[in-house]
């Protein structure tokens, strides 16, 4: 029996001792354990910089004004040529075709139609006014020598009325052939067609000798020297849009150019079926280097922060479980800390709180460490 209990008490020592041993080890303060593993890092000095929020979209570039130009009389198309205005180079009756790519000005000359033929109207509604005027002339002498006999006593109140009359019927006919000549005026003036913008032709609809009616179109002029993109802002951003908010475009066609500008307008009400809101944004396009039809990627500046803490975003650790955290590299100690993080532009992200300028992060490596690890920097860089 002793025997047994002295074996059983030197078990119990040996796992006593074991426990304590183990135990010991496992539960080391965290300078001492740092000595025994260093984690090579790269880091860099914390400093300020801008970052903005920004709601990236795209849409395709168009003409800032299109107009079909329309034929308002009938008739066959005489002319297809536009005329220089008068003073500019090569002015004086010249003319050159009208064709797609071809610059034009208001009120330039492009086309005519059956100019003869509205010539000959108007000179024969001109005729039937001076033969309108005639006749009132004697309608009104007439009235004038009937009145006078009937003041005398010589004529019936009847025929006074019937000459009055006459002379109203022949005022109304005066008044209805100058109409006429108006309206032949109207399409005289109309049978030649005019640019009613500054612009460039864009598109020919048809050819001289050709018949035309009312509302056939003839040409298409655009004003590409201002072009607009209109976007489709979704309903949760629609209050962070206004007149004035800046924005970038890109253009696939110029890759190595970024067009800074500002929002034109913002539609008053937002569209029912897909609760998006319309942003019509202007560019200047005197060079004509846009055309309309690009593809173009606008990115809306809601915010902008300057002179704000900026960090790496794939440095940033943390935000599922636990609080977003960094490291930083103090005296050859890995240091975790916990961060608020700000606005998030591309790679790059702000932090509000957790972080100070010419603090020494650590970028490459922090995966592999842990709160108080020994740490030896391998490489140092100011970010960006």
């Amino acid at each position: 029996m002793k025997t047994g209990r002295r074996v059983i008490f030197w078990i119990t020592a040996f796992a006593v001792v074991f426990v304590t041993l183990w135990f010991g080890y496992n539960h080391k303060p965290a300078e001492v354990k740092a000595e025994q593993r260093v984690v090579p890092v790269e880091v860099q000095k914390v400093s300020t910089g801008s970052i903005r929020n920004t709601i990236k979209l795209t849409s395709w570039m168009e003409a800032n004004e299109v107009v079909d130009i329309k034929s308002k009389v009938s008739g066959r198309i005489e002319s297809l040529q536009a005329v220089r205005p008068t003073g500019s180079e090569g002015a004086g009756g010249n003319s050159v075709p009208v064709e797609e790519g071809l610059t034009v000005t208001k009120g330039q000359q492009l086309a005519v139609i059956d100019h003869d033929m509205y010539l000959a109207q108007v000179a024969s509604a001109s005729a039937a006014v001076k033969a309108a005027g005639i006749e009132l002339a004697d309608a009104e002498r007439e009235k004038k020598r009937i009145v006078a006999l009937y003041e005398a006593g010589s004529v019936t109140e009847q025929s006074k009325d019937k000459a009055a009359t006459a002379a109203e019927l022949a005022a109304a006919r005066l008044d209805s052939a100058k109409a006429a000549l108006e309206l032949a005026q109207v399409d005289l003036r109309e049978s030649t067609i005019t640019s009613p913008i500054d612009g460039t032709v864009t598109k020919k609809y048809i050819d001289r000798g050709n018949l035309v009616r009312p509302g056939d179109p003839i040409v298409r002029v655009a004003d590409m020297k201002t072009v607009k993109i209109i976007v489709a802002v979704a309903e949760k951003h629609a209050g962070e849009v206004a007149v004035g908010t800046p924005c970038e475009i890109r253009v696939d066609a110029v890759p190595d150019k970024v067009f800074d500008v500002q929002v034109y307008s913002v539609h008053p009400a937002l569209d029912e079926q897909t609760h998006t809101i319309q942003v019509e944004i202007r560019l200047k396009n005197q060079e004509l280097l846009l055309k309309p039809g690009m593809f173009a990627r606008v990115a809306l500046t809601t915010e902008r922060k300057d002179n704000v803490v900026v960090i790496p975003r794939d440095v940033i650790l943390g935000g599922k479980v636990d609080r977003y955290y960094v490291y930083v590299a103090e005296g050859g100690i890995a240091h975790k800390r916990f961060v608020t993080l700000g606005i998030t532009e591309a790679a790059k992200c702000e932090i509000t709180d957790g972080l100070k300028p010419g603090e020494t992060l650590v970028v490459n490596g922090m995966n592999f460490l842990a709160d108080g690890i020994g740490v030896e920097v391998v490489r140092i860089e100011d970010i960006k």
